[in-house]
């Protein structure tokens, strides 16, 4: 059977000149891009007063990353303007040693004992939703990605917090993340006319933005308070609070720094992992072949009884289905940095203030390094297959900035997949007309209807 090739922003034939690439930069931050972009190794362009790079092959990706990190470790201007009016110094955005010391608080959060204590909220949740379909009826229409925000907002919502977010708190959250994402724009025009990095992102801080950032930050504020009573024991936030103490007593981070690292948890913990499960089910949707294997396997591995955290190992092809569909659509497309000093990569001179793009949309498509870049195959992530060659491979970021929450977000995934495969399958219907939506992460555009079959629970089939 032939492999499905989901549709993907038209290329353009030749490269486009600077304003052209401003233009389609403005729309969507896939459009842009034309054919030899996914073949070339290192690219670079000037757009006004600012100098462009592209970091296109694993040791050029390598050289940034890792070998010469300190010097492209600070997010670009354009990253920051649009963040920093909801995360504050937030570990996302923050570098030098805010961003050490906000990483090494939080890193013991996520590790394999954590992370197999966050897993029993993870399934609990997932089955409590899949109930809730269940009582739908046979053949009712969901739409996927609403569906999946809002199970991931609630999985990170009682892991970070001990509670229900509840479906009306839940969707106003939901909701406000999505209201600020579209109205900030990721490629802003200031940068590229040579404004200095101190000039604020107006866009952030009026309007539909600033309304979504006060909702998110009092939803916040508001839980932080009640564990500081003293609630909430072994969840994120409680041990976020206890590793703040010094032995002295002191606090090592403010409220509001607390706050920052908090949101940043919560926006990393549900908007990229739902945007992934959404397209996760577009694709298994269009590929029978697929759907076929991920239910055998399931049928193998689990005999009916529900997924737990010892099986996600096991569950290869679901873990498989995963990797594929975040390297067909990386949940952040295109990584940007900012050079600090001066630098010469391959003969070209980089100067200091250029922005270093590393772009997941392109070396994760890259012609030279992925055979049939462009088609939907899981298999290409199995045991045995032919791994993927360091540093093309980066739905996680990569080097000492990889992200915290990677185990987390695999293993929700996973489990998620897993647990709604076993009971229903979603069918994408005839007319449906999926597109995608890029600016600060990639989503599927606007609505994402499913149709929802309830399968065997004694069979599974």
């Amino acid at each position: 059977m032939t492999a499905f090739i989901p549709p993907y922003p038209k290329r353009h034939k030749k490269e486009i000149n600077p304003f052209q690439a401003l233009y389609y930069a403005r729309k969507d931050l896939l459009s842009l891009w034309d054919e030899d972009a996914f073949s070339d190794e290192f690219m670079s362009q000037k757009i006004l007063k600012q100098h462009v790079f592209v970091a296109n092959c694993p040791e050029i990706i390598r050289y940034v990353m890792v070998e010469n990190k300190d010097n492209y470790e600070r997010k670009s201007p354009q990253m920051k303007r649009a963040l920093e009016p909801l995360l504050g110094d937030g570990l996302f955005i923050s570098d030098g040693k805010t961003w050490a010391s906000r990483r090494r608080i939080q890193t013991p959060l996520f590790d394999n004992a954590h992370i197999q204590m966050y897993s029993k909220t993870m399934v609990s949740t997932i089955v409590e939703m899949a109930d809730n379909w269940e009582s739908q009826g046979n053949g009712a229409t969901i739409e996927a990605h609403t569906e999946m925000a809002k199970l991931a907002a609630e999985i990170i919502a009682r892991t970070l917090f001990g509670e229900k977010l509840g479906a009306e708190n839940s969707e106003a959250v939901v909701n406000a993340f999505a209201d600020y994402q579209s109205v900030v724009k990721q490629m802003a025009l200031s940068n590229f006319l040579g404004l200095p990095d101190w000039m604020p992102n107006v866009n952030a801080k009026i309007g539909k933005a600033k309304v979504a950032g006060q909702t998110i930050h009092n939803a916040v504020d508001a839980i932080i308070a009640l564990a500081e009573k003293g609630g909430h024991e072994g969840t994120m936030v409680a041990e976020l609070l206890k590793a703040n103490k010094m032995e002295s007593g002191e606090d090592l981070m403010t409220r509001e720094q607390i706050r920052n690292e908090i949101i940043v948890l919560f926006m990393a913990g549900h908007e990229t992992t739902a945007n992934v499960l959404a397209w996760t089910w577009y694709l298994i949707s269009q590929a029978p072949d697929v759907e076929e294997k991920l239910h055998q396997e399931l049928t193998e591995v689990l005999n009916g009884r529900t997924p737990e955290y010892a099986d996600v190992e096991n569950l290869k092809y679901t873990r498989a289905i995963l990797d594929e569909t975040m390297r067909l659509y990386p949940p952040v497309p295109i990584l940007s940095r900012q050079a600090l000093k001066d630098d010469d990569i391959r003969g070209r001179k980089v100067p200091a203030g250029s922005l270093m793009l590393i772009v997941p949309w392109l070396v994760q498509r890259h012609k030279k390094f992925w055979k049939n870049p462009d088609s939907f195959m899981p298999e290409r992530f199995l045991p045995g297959a032919e791994k993927p060659k360091k540093f093309t491979y980066l739905p996680f970021s990569a080097g000492p900035r990889v992200c915290i929450g990677k185990s987390f977000g695999i293993t929700e995934s996973v489990l998620a997949i897993a647990i709604i495969a076993q009971r229903f399958r979603l069918t994408l219907p005839p007319n449906a007309d999926v597109k995608h939506e890029c600016r600060l992460t990639l989503r599927p555009k606007g609505k994402l209807p499913m149709t929802m079959q309830i399968r065997s629970k004694a069979s599974n089939k």
